[in-house]
C-alpha cells in the first residue's frame, strides 16, 4: 500500500491544471466515458469550457460555480475533485475522478476522497456533502461507502449537462461533529469520518 505522506490534494492553482482536467475528458474513449456516466456529444467546445472555467476560478468562494482540486501523488498530478450546486455553510455536491488509469487499483482512491472532503467541509464550512455516481459503477459505490457516506436512494435522472439519463445512487455525508479514529494502516495519524452508512464516489460531472 502506498504511503499517505506521497499524497497531496490542493486547489487549482494554473491555467493547466485545468487543461489537464479537460485531457481526461476529452481524450478518454467512448467506453470509460460511459463508465462514468458522460455523453461524448455533450462536452462543450474546449476553449469555451476552459474561458468558462478561468473566469470562475477568479471569483470569491461565494459565487463560484465550481471550485476545484488536483490529486497529486509523489509531486504528479494525478487526478481531481470537484464540488458544485454550492451553498456555502450547507451543502455542495462531490466530483472525484482519478486520472492515472496505473493507481485506479492501488487504494489511494479513498484518501484522496477523504482529504478533498474534509477540505470542502472546512474551505465551505460545509455541514453536508451530496454524491451522486452511476448505480452500475461499483468502484465510485465502495469508495464511498468505505468513507461514510450514508446511502439515501437510488434514482433514475441526467445529472448533469454532459451526462446521460441513467440511474445514480445518491449519498450523503454529514459533517462529523468531531474527528474518529481511522481504521487501517493510514488511519493513526489522519482523521476520518463517522462510520454511518454512506453513498458512493463520483467519476462525475
Amino acid at each position: 500500500m502506498q504511503r499517505v505522506e506521497e499524497i497531496e490534494v490542493r486547489p487549482f492553482s494554473s491555467r493547466e491544471e485545468y487543461e489537464l482536467m479537460l485531457d481526461y475528458f476529452y481524450k478518454a474513449d467512448d467506453p470509460f466515458l460511459r463508465g462514468m456516466g458522460v455523453d461524448r456529444l455533450k462536452l462543450p467546445e474546449r476553449d469555451k469550457w476552459l474561458d468558462a472555467l478561468l473566469v470562475d476560478h477568479e471569483k470569491p468562494d461565494k459565487e463560484r460555480d465550481r471550485f476545484y482540486l488536483v490529486w497529486l501523488f509523489r509531486g504528479r498530478r494525478v487526478g481531481h475533485s470537484s464540488i458544485n450546486e454550492i451553498v456555502p455553510g450547507t451543502e455542495a455536491s462531490i466530483h472525484l475522478h482519478l486520472w492515472s488509469s496505473q493507481l485506479r487499483r492501488a487504494g489511494l482512491g479513498t484518501e484522496f476522497v477523504r482529504r478533498s472532503a474534509n477540505f470542502y467541509f472546512e474551505r465551505f464550512n460545509l455541514k453536508k456533502l451530496v454524491c451522486e455516481p452511476w448505480a452500475e459503477n461499483r468502484a465510485p459505490n465502495r469508495v464511498l461507502e468505505k468513507l461514510g457516506f450514508a446511502f439515501v436512494r437510488r434514482y433514475r435522472t441526467t445529472p448533469g449537462v454532459i451526462a446521460y439519463e441513467q440511474d445514480v445512487n445518491r449519498y450523503e455525508l454529514r459533517r462529523p461533529n468531531q474527528t474518529t479514529k481511522p481504521t487501517a494502516p493510514w488511519r493513526n495519524r489522519f482523521s476520518v469520518f463517522a462510520t454511518t452508512p454512506c453513498r458512493g464516489l463520483s467519476p462525475s460531472r
